[in-house]
């Protein structure tokens, strides 16, 4: 019985033997192509993170670039990528090696773009058991840069000339766009154009890719902006800008419009229907303006300004001595010498019209351009929103002489304006919206729900600034899905020191979003 016994111990030794040799030639490849693959997944990630680094770092460069025909142009951006690659692959990463690099800058629809690619040899571990000694990865990262077309909109209403901020405002602006040292935006490269408003709307410096080199430029433009007493028209200052994206058909730029702004829509442009006493009743283009000041909302029996001229004319907007004053006005009360103070608007006007429309489109003409527009008669509501849903405040009515009904109005024809903007799919335009605050109780605080809701800024919640608005009474984001996303940048009440802090923040996302 003995030798049966033995026989079945050698068997089972022999198994073990066995198990153990089958298990080693299967786990240990098992066990290195964990490891090795582990290699390669954490070098294949270090080099997209370098390729991507060059990609957006050269992108800078590649925006500043007049030229991608000049070698020594490319030769920056190319250097500038490398650079960038470099320090964030390091030498000999995990023993590999660099088989390949290359950045290459181009020209590209609406703009320019630079590819980075690399290739690494990487030295296997563990699976050189099998005869497998190296292996590569590869990573790819293109940056596109988009040239930036851009309508600066600059209010100069009486507010900002009260408070002593237009001098601020031009150093910021000079900061911003007019000195090559410190701007974004580059001079043979970029389209920018600048607006100013009050009442009216005035084309200060017309688009163009040479906005620095021009002469005039538009730095002179700046020092030039006629700040005087004037309202707040908000929707004629961002209207005004629309057109000039459309002038300068870059469908496939970064197209902008950067608002800088310090109160709250006080008026707006459109055809006003008079009595028979007033220009024989036949209609009159102009801007009814009212009074802005603390409380707000104004109480409905404020005083409202006689209809004032709908184009801009080069003197102060609410001049005293009748100029500025909306024509013809035969007949009519508010083109009397009344100094706007004594003046009744129920002796000229019933009614201020429920469809107004900008400055050469008052008349609610058709104007193919621009959707809204399509259809003759429609203009834009100062009663509720665009496609009859609320705009920022209830409907106000349209009872001149009620100052209440006439400033929620102004904010609604504005508010309709910045939602075509911002639903227009051939420009897509983004605003941008730098708010001015002032350390004084006697002004008009604005408010940055609507600028904020202008802006359509993603990151913003509604703080509920004003208990009637539309924003307040539903507790919503200012943000409106389906709609071009900008930013909304509230200035300190610190003068320069916070515009320049906001203009800062436009730059930033400047470069963000045109890449």
């Amino acid at each position: 019985m003995r030798p049966v016994g033995l026989k079945r111990r050698n068997q089972k030794g022999f198994a073990l033997i066995y198990v153990t040799f089958t298990t080693a030639f299967v786990l240990i490849p098992m066990a290195g192509l964990a490891i090795d693959f582990g290699m390669l997944y954490n070098i294949k990630a270090r080099l997209q993170t370098a390729c991507d680094a060059a990609a957006i770092g050269a992108g800078y460069m590649l925006h500043e670039t007049t030229n991608l025909s000049d070698p020594t142009q490319v030769a920056t951006i190319t250097n500038a990528a490398q650079r960038y690659f470099n320090a964030n692959y390091p030498t000999h990463y995990f023993g590999s090696s660099i088989l390949s690099y290359s950045a290459v800058p181009a020209t590209a629809n609406g703009g320019k773009q630079i590819t980075v690619q690399a290739t690494a040899s990487v030295p296997m571990l563990l699976m050189k058991v099998l005869g497998i000694n190296w292996s590569q990865v590869s990573a790819i990262a293109v940056s596109n840069v988009k040239y930036i077309a851009m309508m600066i909109v600059v209010d100069r209403s009486g507010s900002v000339q009260r408070e002593g901020e237009n001098a601020s405002i031009v150093t910021a602006l000079n900061t911003f766009v007019a000195s090559s040292t410190s701007s974004y935006l580059v001079d043979g490269t970029d389209t920018v154009g600048m607006i100013s408003f009050g009442g009216t709307s005035r084309l200060d410096f017309a688009p163009t890719k040479y906005f620095r080199s021009s002469n005039p430029n538009i730095g002179s433009a700046i020092n030039a902006i006629p700040f005087d007493n004037s309202s707040t028209n908000t929707g004629e200052g961002l209207y005004q800008a629309w057109t000039q994206l459309y002038s300068m058909n870059l469908p496939g730029a970064f197209n902008v419009i950067l608002l800088l702004t310090d109160g709250r829509p006080s008026s707006f442009t459109g055809q006003f229907t008079p009595k028979s006493s007033c220009n024989s009743g036949n209609p009159i283009n102009g801007v009814l303006e009212g009074t802005v000041g603390v409380p707000f909302p104004p109480s409905s029996n404020s005083t409202i300004y006689g209809l004032l001229s709908s184009a801009y004319n080069g003197i102060p907007e609410m001049n005293t001595n009748g100029a500025g004053l909306a024509t013809p006005n035969s007949g009519c009360q508010f083109a009397l010498p009344n100094n706007n103070v004594s003046y009744n608007p129920l002796n000229d006007f019933t009614n201020f019209p429920s469809s107004a429309g900008p400055y050469l489109n008052v008349s609610y003409a058709a104007n193919p351009s621009y959707p809204y527009y399509a259809t003759p008669g429609q203009g834009v509501s100062t009663q509720h929103g665009v496609g009859g849903k609320q705009g920022y405040y209830d409907s106000p009515g349209t009872t001149i002489g009620n100052k209440t009904s006439e400033r929620y109005a102004s904010f609604n024809f504005a508010d309709n304006i910045g939602t075509l903007i911002r639903t227009d799919t051939t420009l897509q335009p983004t605003i941008f919206v730098i708010g001015i605050t002032y350390n004084d109780a006697n002004e008009e605080p604005l408010d940055p729900d609507f600028l904020a809701r202008l802006a359509n800024d993603p990151t913003y919640l509604s703080a509920g600034t004003d208990t009637n608005s539309i924003i307040n009474k539903a507790n919503v984001r200012v943000y409106q899905t389906g709609q071009t996303p900008g930013f909304y940048c509230q200035a300190a009440p610190t003068g320069l020191s916070g515009l320049t802090t906001c203009f800062q923040a436009v730059t930033s996302h400047l470069l963000r979003l045109s890449q």
